[in-house]
């Protein structure tokens, strides 16, 4: 069996070694390529639950936010008003009252009336009458004509029944009390200025429409409930934690869209 030369089998050596080399070279180049397109176009899925933040909102956005505590407003102010009134009153009459009392009426009257006076009689009365005389023992009837003057003062103790209308016409003050009370319709508008200094609390049971502003420069904490995120692969890198429970280093704020 013939013997390889030493060069020979050197040769052969370094042509194993090349191509081990170029393999090796080849295979990095294929990983850095597939490691390339996979970061150009993979993305990475990142779950956060409970994750403390830092957000930077640079434009205003509309909320709705809700009022828990009641809002405590001074009002210092007077307040001119119109109130228009149409009402019945009942108003209690408890003094008495001097009025002006018209009467004019029939009243009836029903009373004896004593008359106890003297009359002077001073006329000639016409007498045509038959009186009974006595001439010569006998009694006879005499009739009587003529004008007999008389003058006399006759007493007069009457009682006169009197029982008829007499009309009453006068006008006297007097004194009344009312017993019920006075009905009084009572319709106007009252104008009056009012003056209000008082300090009230007023609950908002309504959510309130918002434009909220934050300070551009500060980040806000927040604390991200629920978050599922396609992150780029590009975009991330890899830490070393000491395992000693330190904190991580500040990340750097996370610019918001509005809303």
């Amino acid at each position: 069996m013939p013997v390889m030369p030493r060069f020979a089998r050197r040769q052969r050596g370094l042509s194993m070694w090349l191509v081990l080399l170029i393999l090796l070279i080849g295979a990095a180049l294929g990983g850095a390529l597939v490691a390339i397109w996979v970061i150009r176009n993979v993305d990475a899925r990142l779950l956060l639950v409970d994750q403390p933040a830092q957000v930077v909102l640079p434009e205003p956005f509309a909320a709705t936010a809700r009022v828990t505590d009641s809002l405590r407003i001074r009002i210092d102010e007077v307040i001119s008003t119109s109130v228009p009134v149409d009402v019945d009153l009942s108003l209690p009459v408890k003094d008495p009252l001097n009025i002006m009392a018209e009467f004019d009426a029939e009243v009836p009257i029903k009373l004896d009336v004593r008359v106890k006076d003297k009359i002077a009689l001073d006329q000639v009365l016409n007498l045509d009458a038959v009186i009974d005389a006595n001439f010569l023992g006998d009694w006879h009837k005499l009739p009587i004509r003529g004008k007999v003057p008389v003058k006399a003062i006759v007493p007069i103790d009457l009682v006169i029944p009197v029982d008829q209308k007499v009309r009453l016409k006068f006008t006297t003050p007097v004194k009344a009390k009312i017993k019920d009370n006075l009905n009084v319709p009572l319709k106007t508008t009252i104008v009056a200025d009012i003056p209000i200094a008082s300090t009230m609390d007023v609950p908002v049971l309504s959510d309130l429409n918002a434009i909220v502003t934050l300070p551009p420069d500060e980040p806000v904490n927040v604390t991200i409930n629920y978050a599922d995120l396609l992150l780029p692969l590009r975009t991330l890198s890899l830490g070393l934690n000491d395992g000693q429970g330190a904190a991580p280093p500040a990340a750097k704020p996370v610019e918001a869209a509005s809303p």
